[in-house]
């Protein structure tokens, strides 16, 4: 028996959530990788393209999750949780 339309936009929505917020914690997580490897070889993270890249990316994604309720602290939770 198919499960009926409110019921799987429930689980849709519950699904793309997790999905936003697994993908901006992920994000955070590799701007912190970054930074760390540069600033571990004495250089400077911010002027750095390859971080500004990944920053730009993680502040879209950032938005993607704010959209689904998610704000910037929930996503650094989960971020230093899977540290």
């Amino acid at each position: 028996m198919p499960l009926p339309a409110w019921m799987k936009s429930q689980i849709d929505d519950r699904s793309r959530a997790a999905a936003n917020l697994d993908a901006a914690a992920n994000q955070m997580n590799v701007c912190r990788r970054i930074a760390a490897d540069l600033n571990a070889r004495g250089r400077d993270h911010t002027a750095d393209p390859f971080w500004q890249a990944a920053v730009a990316e993680s502040h879209r994604l950032e938005a993607d999750a704010a959209a689904e309720g998610f704000d910037v602290h929930a996503i650094g939770e989960e971020a230093a949780r899977r540290r």
